[in-house]
This record gives structure tokens, C-alpha cells and sequence, in this order.
């Protein structure tokens, strides 16, 4: 007995159909594939070698593509082939895929042209939204931020970019190694996700939107689902060291489909838009990437070679947890400097023009932003352009970039650039030691996150006698990988890492990178714009409070769920030190307000705890001080409802010789609960 596994056209699923004898599947194989019909090009196949074991097989078989003899096809519209590879930096890429280097100097030396672009900058550390600025040219918009593992506030729109070579007659495909009913990949950026569907409706929703955003194939993707059940595998972006079938890597099959259909597309003069996404880089050690190394060899040498064909094999973003980058300041840097290179024929080369292939070979030294990929696309899909959408003239970015010679002296000011970010550029930013200020901005930014937790629980959990549940208040170690810059408008933008000790093992730190902007206009006023979890959050969904975000949450995983008593108060007064500073507790009112103070040789820190669960105090500080910044203006107020903590001011010095004083008024309420 032997099995055939198809997807089915309606529903999405595998379905399983059994023959009596290899010999009668052939004769259907034969029938299904010697036909002229469309397909999605792969089917599996499975056998019993014994009681206990099965033999399973993919074969890839591209659909059949009949001839273009429309006259309308002309050279001067040549392919283009995009291979994403998530999470993998440039510096990464050299030291991990020495066989794919090498038959790329090989490849140089024909008549191809191979372009390596050294200072290609991230918009950020996260797929969605470098992806979406490619395809769509749309950035991250402040007022609507996506935070994980929701799903982000709009989709991708890649009709923006693919409705332009839709119009000229390209089949677009786009390719992934991820199962479309997982929560991630393409259903999360079409947001076609739907949790509670059945599969019929979610694969109907898929395909509407699939529609909608001009892609006509998905094809060896829905393989993609079989191979993650037989790995055991929900996410593939923590482990296995490799993702196999039939002892041959998950990527091998993509690929080998890739190169036996765009070839059959070529040699048909059939124009296609192909984009691939391989999370084959995406783990814990950096290591995974080394089993692309040989399959991408070959790939690139079979697509060099399609005479009409451009490829940009690029990654969005280094590497963004894991060992690596918590002990190395360097890998930070690498987050933010991912691959770009273009492997362009003789065809491609001829269309494009001499100027425009001088200024590649130019640009190879040059700053590159993800938005001049994106409208060097527009470009090719639209024609030419009059102007830069609205929101990108801010930028230095010409129409038909990256097809343009960048300027000399372009700086990571000139591009879009989502906080926290490094700059990979030299001088840009310089490194500065941990001392007693950058002590004081620490306890800023990590008051500030404090607050937001705080008042994430709160929201959820309305009647909790307490302001933190199993997600613990924060309370850094230690704080380090400081960077800092002037900015145009004279204000100071600093970077850190601060570590937090993991509860259930305190040697292991949970690193948050936050960026901070202390304000030269408004007395040294500081502000907290962004952070970014460093270190894994996902293991921490058992415990994560409801309405706490998870990359935010730090709990301990060996306690129960319930072992906090929300109708419990907090005892904060036995407070820690933090940065080598003690804090000292000053009760205001009775032993219920109390004013929390940490002090070093640069500045103070204030913060206020209500610990009687009959009383809401709403406090007042008045604040006068002598050569110090508020790091907000005097008055400070705040609500503490019963069991809160809140962060309240941080003052830093300004010269040697200071002083402050302050008054605390309160109004009192009492509440029942």
C-alpha cells in the first residue's frame, strides 16, 4: 500500500489517497502531471518499510507553462527574483556561507555582474516592518504600534508594488517556509489570520486576500505544513538545529522548484515578480544558516545564468536574540547591518543601461536604505516617477534609487531609521562608559517601562489590591552597551542595554535595549522612546499577566499562575539597590505613602508607593533644585491606588557643585474594596 498527498484546491488541507501497488500510483502520477493543467507543483508520498515506519517523499514537479508568443513580450522587461533571509546580518553571512561566496566570485567572473553592498542599514530589528517598507513603502507609524504577538494594525499592502508588473503581465509568487494556518508569516501580514474559522473559511479568507494584494501563487509554501508536523515543529524560529524531509533540508525543495520554474518562465518569455522569505536563519545560535550555505550555491549558479532575470538576495535585520547577542556588543551593532547583494546578467545589465550599472557598482560603498529597494521596484513597476510619496521627501532618497549614484556624504539622519537602532556607519554615534549620569538615565528608562506595566495591570486587572501581578516590577543589575549622539536639534539620544535578572535563574539577565532623548530646549527634560527586548519573551506566555505585554513581562515560570494573591498588598519596603545605590524609604502619610529615594554621585531618584488597600493618594511633588534637570517638569504628579509603585522623577546633575529640595502634597481618598 502506498499514499499520494495532494492539497486540496478547496479547503488547503493535505488529503491522503491510498493505491494498492507503487506501480498504480505511477500510472496516476503520470496522468496528473503529463496533463496541461495547472497545479501546485509538489506532491508527497508515503509507504510503510515495516509496522512501525513509514517512508515519505516530496516530489517537485513545476506545472506545465505554455509558450508566450504574445508579441507584446519585449527583453526590455526583465524578471525580477527577491530572496529574503530573515535574521541574518552581513557580517553573519561572510563568516557562515563560504561556498555561496565563492561561486559568487566564480559567477563574477562570467558575464554576469555580482554587486555587494557593504553599508546597507535596517529600518528595524523585526521582519514585518522591513518587509512591508519593500513591497509597500510603508513605515511604522507611531500612533498605531504593533506590538507582539498581536497582529500588526495594517497588512502589507504588496498591491502598492505588484499591482504596477501586474499590469504588465508578470506572474507574481511568493514563497515561504512557514504553514499558512500558523499565526505567523504570510497570514499575519496579510492579516488573514482568523483564530476561531474553520479551515474551509481560512483558506478562503487567505485566498480573498491573496487577491487582493495581486499574488497569483503561494505554491511550494502549503509544502510547507506537512514538513513542520513531521519535524514536530509549531515555529521553526527556536529550534531545530535543521528542518529535513526525506534527508534533504526544507530549503533544498524550495529552491530546486524556484530554479526548475523560473527557468521554464524564462525560457517561455513569461515575465514573473518572485519573492521568497527562508526563516532558515532565525534561531537561538546562528548556526542554521550554514545548512542554506551549499543549496543556495547551487541556486544562484542555475539563476545566473537566466539571461533576463534580476535577483537581490538580501536579509531584513540581524540576528536579534540569543547568545550571541547578549554577551557581545558587536552583534548589537550587527542587528541593525544586514546582507544585500544583486546578481545581474547580461540581459538585466543591457536594459538597465551603463549609468544605471555604474552607479551599482558605486553604491556598493554607499549608506542603503530599504526604501531605496522599494522604489528602484516602484520604478520597474510603474515606470518613472515624478516624486517621493509625502511622508519619505524628509529623506534623501531619489526616485529610481538604488539605481542612482547615493551621495558620498549620506548619514543614517537622511533614512528612515525605527528606534532602537544602531547606526552602522562610523562616528555616527560614539560608545561612552557606564558612570553615575548614565546610572540616573537608566533608572529613568527603567522607571518609565515600570510605569507602563504598571498600568497595562492595571487596566486589565481593575481590582487588584496590588500594581504588579506574576509580571514583576522591574529591577535592573546592571545597565551597559551605551551609545549616544547629538541629534539636529542639539538634544542628546542615548542607547542602552539594561539587565534584569531572570527569577527562576538570577545569573541568566533579560536584556532590554531602550532609547532615551534628554532634551536641550526644555532644560534636560528626558523622554523614553522606544525599547526592544533583547532576550526571548515567548517562554514566558505561561505566566505574562492578562493586558501585560509580554515583551515587557519578566515571571517566574516555576511558580504557580496563582501564586500571587491580587487581593494581597505588596510590602515594597524592602526595596533593593540598583546601580550600587541604596534606596532609602521616607513614609509621608501614617505607613501607607512613602517616597522612595536612590542617590549617586550624579543625581536622584524619587519614586512613591501607597501600601494601605483602603486609600488612594494623589500626589504632588514640588521640586527646586541647584545646577540639576528634571527629567520632567516640576510639578510631578501621580495616582497611587492601593498596593502601586510608581516612577516619579529623575534629577541629574549639571555641574559639580548641586542641590534639590522638595514638598510632597497628597490628597487623600478612601476606597473600598
Amino acid at each position: 500500500m502506498v499514499s499520494l498527498g495532494e492539497i486540496n484546491r478547496d479547503t488547503g488541507v493535505l488529503e491522503w489517497k491510498d493505491f494498492p501497488s507503487t506501480h498504480d500510483l505511477q500510472k496516476h502520477l503520470r496522468t496528473v502531471f503529463n496533463k496541461k493543467s495547472d497545479h501546485y507543483g509538489f506532491c508527497f508520498i508515503k509507504c510503510a518499510i515495516d509496522t512501525k515506519q513509514l517512508a515519505q517523499q516530496l516530489l517537485v514537479v513545476p506545472p506545465f507553462i505554455r509558450p508566450n508568443k504574445n508579441d507584446l513580450y519585449s527583453l526590455s522587461k526583465f524578471n525580477i527574483n527577491i530572496m529574503l533571509i530573515d535574521s541574518v546580518s552581513h557580517s553573519h553571512f561572510l563568516r557562515s556561507m563560504p561556498t555561496t561566496l565563492k561561486r559568487l566570485r566564480l559567477i563574477q567572473k562570467t558575464s554576469t555582474s555580482v554587486f555587494n553592498f557593504e553599508l546597507f542599514q535596517s529600518l528595524k530589528g523585526r521582519t514585518y516592518e522591513n518587509l512591508q517598507a519593500m513591497v509597500s513603502g510603508v513605515l511604522y507609524d507611531d500612533e498605531r504600534p504593533y506590538i507582539e504577538p498581536e497582529l500588526p494594525p495594517v497588512p502589507m499592502y504588496p498591491e502598492r508594488l505588484l499591482a504596477g508588473f501586474k499590469k504588465q503581465a508578470y506572474e507574481t509568487m511568493y514563497t515561504e517556509d512557514i504553514c499558512w494556518t500558523w499565526r505567523t508569516g504570510l497570514v499575519k501580514n496579510l492579516l488573514a489570520f482568523m483564530p476561531k474559522g474553520n479551515i474551509t473559511t481560512r483558506w478562503q479568507r487567505l485566498n480573498m486576500k491573496l487577491e487582493k494584494a495581486k499574488i497569483d501563487r503561494i505554491d511550494m509554501t502549503l509544502s510547507s505544513c506537512e514538513i513542520s508536523n513531521y519535524n514536530h515543529i509549531y515555529l521553526p524560529f527556536f529550534g531545530p538545529p535543521a528542518v529535513c524531509y526525506n534527508g534533504q533540508y526544507q530549503h533544498h525543495y524550495i529552491l530546486d522548484y524556484l530554479s526548475k520554474r523560473q527557468k521554464s518562465l524564462e525560457a517561455n518569455h513569461r515575465s514573473f515578480f518572485h519573492s521568497t522569505l527562508l526563516n532558515v536563519a532565525h534561531d537561538d545560535h546562528g548556526r542554521r544558516i550554514q545548512t542554506l550555505d551549499d543549496n543556495l550555491a547551487e541556486y544562484l549558479t542555475i539563476i545566473s545564468k537566466l539571461n533576463n532575470t534580476l535577483t537581490i538576495v538580501l536579509s531584513d535585520h540581524g540576528n536579534t536574540y540569543g547568545e550571541y547577542l547578549e554577551r557581545s556588543e558587536e552583534a548589537s551593532v550587527e542587528m541593525f547591518h544586514p546582507v544585500l547583494f544583486m546578481v545581474v546578467p547580461h540581459g538585466v545589465a543591457k536594459t538597465l543601461g551603463e549609468k544605471r550599472m555604474n552607479a551599482l557598482k558605486v553604491n556598493q560603498q554607499r549608506l542603503v536604505s530599504i526604501l531605496d529597494i522599494h522604489y528602484a521596484l516602484r520604478v520597474l513597476s510603474e515606470g518613472k516617477l515624478d516624486k517621493l510619496d509625502e511622508k519619505h521627501q524628509k529623506y534623501s532618497i531619489k526616485a529610481d534609487l538604488i539605481f542612482s549614484e547615493i551621495e558620498s556624504n549620506r548619514s543614517c539622519d537622511s533614512i528612515p531609521r525605527i528606534d532602537p537602532n544602531i547606526c552602522i556607519c562610523e562616528g555616527y554615534e560614539y560608545t561612552a562608559d557606564n558612570n553615575a549620569s548614565y546610572a540616573v538615565m537608566a533608572e529613568f528608562a527603567l522607571g518609565s517601562i515600570n510605569n507602563e506595566i504598571q498600568q497595562q495591570f492595571r487596566k486589565s486587572n481593575p481590582d487588584a489590591i496590588r500594581g504588579f501581578g506574576s509580571c514583576q516590577r522591574l529591577v535592573a543589575h546592571d545597565f551597559g552597551n551605551i551609545k549616544q549622539r547629538e541629534n539636529e536639534f542639539g538634544d542628546r539620544e542615548v542607547k542602552m542595554n539594561l539587565y534584569i535578572p531572570n527569577p527562576d535563574e538570577l545569573k541568566f539577565m533579560e536584556i532590554l535595549m531602550v532609547t532615551l532623548l534628554v532634551s536641550r530646549k526644555d532644560n534636560g527634560s528626558m523622554h523614553l522612546v522606544r525599547y526592544k527586548r533583547i532576550t526571548k519573551y515567548s517562554p514566558f506566555e505561561g505566566c505574562v499577566d492578562k493586558g501585560v505585554s509580554i515583551q515587557l513581562c519578566v515571571c517566574s515560570l516555576k511558580k504557580d499562575r496563582n501564586h500571587i494573591n491580587l487581593k494581597e498588598m505588596p510590602d515594597f519596603r524592602n526595596y533593593p539597590e540598583i546601580f550600587g545605590s541604596r534606596t532609602l524609604l521616607k513614609p509621608v502619610h501614617k505607613q501607607c505613602l512613602f517616597i522612595f529615594k536612590r542617590k549617586n554621585k550624579a543625581g536622584v531618584v524619587l519614586e512613591a508607593a501607597n501600601l494601605c488597600m483602603n486609600k488612594k493618594y494623589t500626589i504632588k511633588l514640588d521640586i527646586i533644585t541647584e545646577n540639576m534637570a528634571l527629567s520632567s517638569r516640576s510639578s510631578v504628579k501621580a495616582d497611587l491606588w492601593p498596593g502601586m509603585m510608581s516612577f516619579l522623577v529623575t534629577m541629574l546633575q549639571t555641574s559639580l557643585d548641586w542641590d534639590y529640595k522638595y514638598t510632597v502634597k497628597y490628597d487623600l481618598v478612601d476606597v473600598m474594596k
